[in-house]
């Protein structure tokens, strides 16, 4: 990790599919950051990226941008990471919320799981918004970053849409009566 002035920290670099032309797609280096809630630029970065979003379809960017403004974590949580993935690849003081494509919120706490709390990618990069996506594999890069960064299971509540996404990133059900309850590992 390397950090950065106290703002959005560089962590991995990713190479997304991105759309070159219909149905083709080359792949696009990306990066994985983490926001520093303390920092006014990160928080303005995924306010925006909440709002945008919201403007095309609901989900749950505002979700966490209202956890990123909170006082303090639960006190189960030990630590709270929240990730973006940007096709902006440098410069990560002042990220451009415009070239966010996915936002989540992984929490390690004292419980046997982590927990993948919050999940959103671009509503342009999703599949149910466009069958002629500008990128693909978001939301797989930032699992799998959560799946590297972590020694412990991962446990989501799935929105019901999202299980499909989830069974193929390797989670499983818990048992069968609670469908959108998955793990990892």
């Amino acid at each position: 990790m390397t950090p950065i002035n106290f703002t959005a920290n560089y962590l991995k670099t990713v190479y997304l599919p991105q759309q070159a032309s219909k149905g083709v797609y080359k792949p696009c280096e990306a990066s994985i950051v983490e926001f520093d809630t303390s920092d006014k630029n990160d928080i303005r970065a995924i306010a925006k990226a909440a709002s945008d979003w919201e403007n095309i379809t609901p989900g749950f960017a505002y979700q966490i941008f209202n956890d990123a403004i909170k006082d303090r974590p639960f006190p189960d949580i030990l630590q709270e990471h929240y990730l973006g993935l940007t096709t902006q690849n440098s410069d990560y003081e002042h990220i451009n919320p415009d070239k966010l494509q996915g936002l989540a919120l992984f929490s390690e706490t004292a419980n046997p799981k982590n927990e993948l709390n919050w999940l959103q990618v671009n509503p342009n990069t999703n599949t149910k918004s466009s069958s002629s996506r500008t990128y693909k594999k978001v939301g797989t890069e930032l699992v799998n970053y959560m799946k590297q960064i972590t020694d412990k299971p991962i446990l989501v509540q799935s929105a019901d849409d999202a299980i499909k996404f989830y069974e193929k990133n390797d989670f499983r059900h818990i048992d069968s009566k609670h469908k959108s309850i998955l793990v990892w590992g």
